[in-house]
C-alpha cells in the first residue's frame, strides 16, 4: 500500500504524464524533433512495459496492470504488417521499396520480381550498380525511368512497368526530384503517378525540405488529368503523426510497418518500426481503383526498410436509382 499521498502523485504522474504528452503531439507537429519521436509509438510501448515490470518488483500490483494496460493500449497503434479491403479480382499489382545504396544483394528481390506478375515497380536509394542488374529484367519489365545518361537516377528514384509509362524529373529548390507523369496501367486506364523520397528529418533543416517537398508533392498532384492518381514513395514521414493525417486528405492510404526493418544488421521486433513507405490513391469516376489489399514483404535483407506490395482492384460506384 501507498504510505504517502505524494507517492500516489508520482506514480500516477509516471503512468499518465508520457501518454498525455504523446496526446498533445498532434498540437505540437511544428517542433522537428518532438514530431519524430512521438512518431514511434513503439517508444512508449517499451515504456509501459518496462515500467509494469518494475512496479510490479515493488508490488504495486495495480498499477503494474495499469502500465501492462496502456502498453497494449499504445501497441495497438503502431501499423499492422498487412491491409485486406475486400476481394481483390484481376488486380494490378505495385512493388515499392528503399534498396539502400550499399545493398550487397538484390538477387533475391530480382528473383521475386522475376517469378511474380508485378505491374509497376518504384524503387528508392537506388544505386547506379543497381540499376544495371534491374536491366536483367528488360523483357519482363520493358519500361524503366532513371539510369539513363543524362537523367541518372532523381534523387536515387528508379521506376520500371510491364506497361508504358511516360513521365519526367522536376528539381526542386533544395535540390529533391519530384518524378510525375503518366502509367498506361492497361490500355483504356491512364493513371497519373507521382513518386518523390522526401529527406530524412534528422535535422531542423532536412525536417523543413521533407515537409516542402511533400507539400509541393500535394500541389502537383492537384493537376492531374486523370481519373485516377496514384502517390507512391518513401516519404520518410510516420503514419502516427498529425502531418500524415493532413496530407493528401482526398486519398485513400493503408500504412504498413516497413521501417527499420534492422540497423547495422541487428533485426527489429516488427511492432517497433513504422510506417513511412507510402501509397495513396485518389478516385474521381467510376469504376475506380481502390486498395484492396496491401502488404510487407519481410524476405529481403540488404536494406532497413521492407519492400511493401499493393494490390488495386476495380470498384464500381452504387448510384441509387430515383
Amino acid at each position: 500500500m501507498l504510505k504517502r499521498p505524494s507517492n500516489l502523485i508520482i506514480l500516477v504522474s509516471i503512468l499518465l504524464l508520457p501518454s498525455a504528452i504523446w496526446g498533445m503531439s498532434f498540437e505540437l507537429s511544428n517542433l522537428w524533433w518532438f514530431e519524430n519521436i512521438t512518431g514511434i509509438p513503439s517508444i512508449l510501448v517499451t515504456y509501459y512495459i518496462g515500467l509494469s515490470i518494475v512496479l510490479a518488483f515493488l508490488h504495486y500490483y495495480a498499477f503494474s496492470g495499469l502500465a501492462l494496460l496502456l502498453s497494449c493500449i499504445w501497441f495497438m497503434l503502431s501499423p499492422p504488417s498487412s491491409y485486406s479491403n475486400g476481394q481483390c479480382v484481376d488486380p494490378l499489382t505495385i512493388v515499392q521499396y528503399n534498396l539502400y545504396y550499399t545493398n550487397p544483394n538484390l538477387t533475391p528481390f530480382l528473383d521475386y520480381l522475376e517469378k511474380n506478375e508485378i505491374d509497376l515497380v518504384v524503387l528508392q536509394e537506388t544505386a547506379p550498380w543497381h540499376g544495371d542488374r534491374f536491366m536483367e529484367l528488360i523483357d519482363k519489365y520493358p519500361y524503366q525511368f532513371g539510369g539513363t545518361p543524362g537523367l541518372g537516377y532523381p534523387s536515387g528514384q528508379m521506376i520500371i512497368s510491364k506497361q508504358p509509362l511516360n513521365l519526367k524529373a522536376q528539381n526542386t529548390p533544395a535540390g529533391h526530384y519530384m518524378i510525375s507523369g503518366v502509367w498506361q496501367s492497361s490500355k483504356h486506364r491512364p493513371v497519373s503517378l507521382y513518386t518523390a523520397h522526401p529527406p530524412s528529418p534528422r535535422s531542423e533543416q532536412l525536417w523543413h525540405e521533407r515537409n516542402a517537398l511533400i507539400g509541393s508533392l500535394e500541389r502537383l498532384s492537384d493537376y492531374s488529368p486523370y481519373a485516377d492518381t496514384l502517390i507512391i514513395g518513401d516519404f520518410n514521414l510516420s503514419a502516427n503523426t498529425r502531418r500524415f493525417t493532413d496530407a493528401y486528405q482526398d486519398y485513400h492510404t493503408a500504412p504498413l510497418q516497413s521501417w527499420p526493418r534492422e540497423i547495422k544488421g541487428l533485426p527489429i521486433p516488427s511492432f517497433s518500426r513504422i510506417a513511412i513507405d507510402h501509397l495513396w490513391i485518389r478516385n474521381t469516376e467510376s469504376p475506380s481503383l481502390f486498395i484492396c489489399k496491401r502488404e510487407v514483404l519481410s524476405q529481403f535483407s540488404g536494406s532497413d526498410h521492407s519492400a511493401v506490395v499493393t494490390y488495386l482492384s476495380e470498384r464500381q460506384y452504387k448510384t441509387s436509382n430515383k
